[in-house]
């Protein structure tokens, strides 16, 4: 936690929470430092702190991958010139210098043990490296469960944001990283990311790779397919980790602190909708998934509730506009609409709409996700539209 005034420490007394990373800071150099080694819960940052060290600490948090995961309590307005330094963090609460309560109960709020689920890439077809698409994101399908007390990887495809995840691991200079990357399907947007993640070039690292039975092989066929010296000048057998590579079957799987499943999507091959179970809670990966307008393949619709109904997070693909759907029909994706549509009455607390077209650019982005608010408190708990740099945090029930 940043702030300009050590005493600050004391008004909000948060360093008594166990397990978090806390850190008080009265300058810049102190800060990076810390953030250079650390990935703190949280940041307190005030409008004195960012007056005097505001483009420095810009750089910092622009530069180091992953803090922009990490939610801001800010001390000040956002009518502040300072504030617009903090435009990059996804998730930041305001308060005014007297109201320390209020900040105090939030901070402890966010510091609540909890599953954490990360978005390093939430676009669907192919990257876009487009300044029209930075706010949500251009990099594809990596989503990253962060379990508490657990020092195991969870990784739910490897599209091209595992990239920066595995920059972010690196910077950490961590060893011995112990990982299960589940793959939806083999599809270029789904594991184009996989040789640029840096965990695998170490031989401290061990690995497992899951993947749905394709038509040509199991999973280590089908990446092993992918990376030949014709496509790519990295081939599996240089990968320097500890390597399994799992053909997946569809039955629940356990791994001591969590189950997977899933549940055939509707898509041009086979893909897996993956459902986690863990400490209480559960989540559904289906970031591949054309919800059709009638109940072809026979029942699926309805096969498809059955296999949302009651969880606490549904991620699902949501690529097109209904108007777009139209034309795409039979491409294995969803219309947004259609998604809000099914889903509505299947007691889904929280649903993520993710795989953003490529062409949709943030403005459009923004206005869907407006219109997706009205179905906030009342269908759902919430609904969003996935953000890269995005962090949602469930906590674990008792």
């Amino acid at each position: 936690m940043l702030a300009n005034d050590a005493a600050v420490g004391e008004t909000f007394g948060i360093g008594d929470i166990p397990d978090t990373d806390v850190i008080f800071s009265k300058g810049i150099f102190e800060a990076e430092k810390f953030l250079f080694d650390n990935q703190p819960d949280l940041l307190i940052i005030d409008r004195a702190f960012l007056e005097y060290n505001g483009v420095k600490f810009d750089r910092i948090s622009r530069l180091y991958t992953g803090i922009k995961f990490i939610p801001v309590l800010y001390v000040g307005s956002k009518s502040d010139e300072e504030y617009v330094l903090l435009s990059h963090f996804k998730e930041i609460v305001t308060f005014e210098a007297g109201e320390s309560d209020q900040m105090l109960s939030k901070a402890k709020e966010y510091l609540e043990p909890s599953v954490r689920v990360r978005f390093w890439g939430v676009r669907g077809s192919t990257p876009c490296a487009n300044y029209e698409n930075i706010q949500f994101g251009g990099n594809t399908s990596c989503v990253e469960i962060d379990l508490p007390g657990v020092n195991e990887l969870l990784i739910l495809d490897s599209g091209t944001g595992i990239r920066n995840l595995g920059n972010f691991l690196h910077r950490k200079n961590e060893y011995n990283f112990i990982g299960n990357i589940f793959i939806t399907h083999p599809h270029w947007d789904h594991i184009q990311g996989f040789p640029f993640f840096k965990p695998l070039y170490s031989s401290d690292n061990k690995f497992t790779i899951y993947l749905p039975e394709q038509y040509r092989g199991g999973a280590q066929e089908i990446l092993s397919g992918h990376l030949t010296k014709t496509f790519f000048p990295v081939t599996l057998d240089m990968l320097s980790a500890e390597m399994e590579y799992v053909t997946q079957g569809e039955d629940v799987t356990n791994f001591g602190e969590y189950t997977v499943e899933y549940m055939v999507a509707n898509h041009p091959t086979k893909t897996a909708m993956y459902k986690i179970k863990l400490h209480g809670l559960t989540i559904i990966y289906a970031p591949d998934n054309e919800l059709p307008m009638k109940s072809t393949p026979i029942r699926f619709i309805d096969n498809f509730k059955e296999f949302v109904k009651d969880c606490d997070l549904l991620i699902h693909d949501g690529q097109f506009s209904q108007k777009l759907y139209e034309q795409r029909v039979g491409w294995g994706h969803s219309a947004w609409e259609r998604v809000v549509d099914v889903t509505k009455k299947c007691n889904v607390k929280n649903l993520v709409i993710t795989h953003h077209d490529p062409d949709s650019d943030d403005d459009l982005l923004h206005k869907r996700e407006e219109m997706l608010k009205q179905y906030e408190g009342d269908a759902f708990e919430s609904v969003s539209l996935a953000k890269e740099g995005s962090e949602i945090r469930l906590p674990i029930k008792k």
